[in-house]
C-alpha cells in the first residue's frame, strides 16, 4: 500500500472547528479496514427546519473537490441564508479510506456508489443508506469527472416542475467554469450540460445513492459533477454556486 495522499482526519478537525459555532455537531461512526480505522462523519445544520435536504461528497475518494465545498460552506458561513428554511444534512466524506489515497474505490475495490441496490453491502454504503431512512426533499451529491471539458449534472425526481432547478445550476455555474455542452457523456445522452433521466430505474441491476435516495422518496435529487482539469478553488467554488442554486431556487411546492 501507498503512503496516503490526504488526510482524513484534517478535514474532520476543520469541521469541529466551525461546527460548534453554528450549532452542529459532527457525529462519526466506525469503519475497520486493515490498513486502520476510519470514521463515517455526519453533520446537520439548522436542525428541525421545515425543508430537508442531504449534501454528500466524498463516494469516490479520487474526487476532493466534493469534500473541500463541504468544508467551504462551513468556513465561509455560506449557511447563514438558509439557517431559517432549510435543515442540511452533510455526509463529508464517505468513502475515507479512498479520499486518503486518492482511489474512487474503497479499501475492498469496490466502487460504493454502484452498490445502493445491495442488501448487504459495504459498511460505506450501508452507512449512507441510514442516513437516507429519513425524508429528505432534495438531494445533492458533489463529485468530479476526470474526462469532462466543464461542468454538467444529473438529476432526478418525481415532479416535472422542478426540471427548471437543472438549467438554473448550471446557468450560474457557467460563470465560474465551462458547461461540457457535449450530446453525449460518459456513454450516455446529455442535453446542454444536463444528463437525460433513467425511465425506468426499477428495472436496473444496480443503483447508485442518488436512484436510492429517488426510491426513499426523494423528490429531487441532483448528481453535481465539476471538471478536475480545473483548480481545486475553481472546482469548489462552481459547487458552491450550484448548492446556492439549488437551495434558493427548489420550490418543492405542489
Amino acid at each position: 500500500m501507498n503512503s496516503p495522499l490526504n488526510d482524513i482526519e484534517i478535514i474532520f478537525s476543520r469541521l469541529r472547528k466551525q461546527l460548534p459555532e453554528k450549532n452542529g455537531l459532527l457525529t462519526s461512526y466506525p469503519l475497520e479496514t486493515p490498513d486502520k480505522n476510519y470514521s463515517l462523519g455526519k453533520f446537520v445544520l439548522g436542525e428541525g427546519n421545515r425543508r430537508k435536504a442531504l449534501i454528500s461528497a466524498g463516494i469516490h475518494g479520487d474526487e476532493p473537490g466534493g469534500v473541500e465545498t463541504i468544508c467551504n460552506f462551513l468556513e465561509n458561513n455560506r449557511f447563514e441564508r438558509f439557517s431559517d428554511e432549510w435543515e442540511l444534512t452533510f455526509l463529508p466524506c464517505i468513502n475515507p479510506h479512498g479520499y486518503e489515497y486518492g482511489t474512487r474505490e474503497n479499501h475492498e475495490g469496490k466502487d460504493l456508489n454502484r452498490l445502493f441496490r445491495q442488501e448487504t453491502p459495504p459498511p460505506e454504503v450501508a452507512f449512507a443508506k441510514s442516513i437516507l431512512e429519513k425524508h429528505y426533499e432534495l438531494t445533492i451529491e458533489l463529485h468530479e469527472d476526470f474526462m469532462s471539458p466543464g461542468y454538467y449534472l444529473y438529476q432526478q425526481g418525481t415532479h416535472q416542475e422542478d426540471d427548471h432547478l437543472g438549467k438554473k445550476i448550471l446557468q450560474d455555474v457557467k460563470d465560474i467554469m465551462p458547461i461540457n455542452l457535449n450530446g453525449e457523456i460518459d456513454g450516455r445522452s446529455a442535453q446542454a450540460g444536463i444528463m437525460v433521466q433513467e425511465s425506468n430505474f426499477m428495472s436496473m441491476d444496480w443503483w447508485p445513492m442518488a436512484l436510492y435516495s429517488l426510491f426513499k422518496g426523494a423528490r429531487r435529487c441532483l448528481t453535481l459533477e465539476t471538471a478536475t482539469k480545473f483548480p481545486i478553488d475553481m472546482r469548489v467554488e462552481a459547487h458552491s454556486a450550484a448548492i446556492n442554486t439549488a437551495l434558493t431556487c427548489f420550490s418543492g411546492e405542489e
